[in-house]
């Protein structure tokens, strides 16, 4: 049996950008980045989907929720965004905190650096 090719995850070309920015004012959100480092791990039809959420990941995104509202803190807040933009893109979408890559950075951990330094910005607060 062949194990099926992945499918590639979705970049700035494949978003509606203005769409996403109505659903960041609407949270919120300061700043919305693609996380282009990440990748959807391969098919494995040996490990169970449940055991592995990534599998379905389309999107990888980094998000400043702003000074108090962290992701891990006030999940539902995070959670709304990602409804929103589940409903509006139809695919599943995974959002790190942008704070919590910075935590990160300032323990010195270099995948967090290079996530941080090659995200690719969609929205800005204006």
């Amino acid at each position: 049996m062949t194990t099926p090719e992945p499918k590639p995850l979705l970049t700035r070309e494949d978003l509606p950008l203005d769409a996403i920015a109505e659903i960041c004012q609407r949270w919120g959100v300061r700043e919305m980045a693609v996380d282009p480092s990440q990748v959807r791990p391969p098919p494995d039809p040996d490990y169970a989907l449940e055991k592995n959420p990534f599998v379905e990941v389309d999107l990888y995104l980094i998000a400043d929720f702003g000074p108090g509202k962290r992701s891990w803190g006030f999940k539902k807040h995070h959670f709304d965004v990602v409804e929103d933009l589940y409903n509006l893109l139809g695919c599943h979408v995974w959002i790190m905190d942008k704070e919590i890559l910075e935590m990160h950075i300032t323990d010195g951990v270099e995948w967090a650096w290079r996530e941080m330094e090659g995200r690719d910005v969609i929205y800005t607060a204006g």
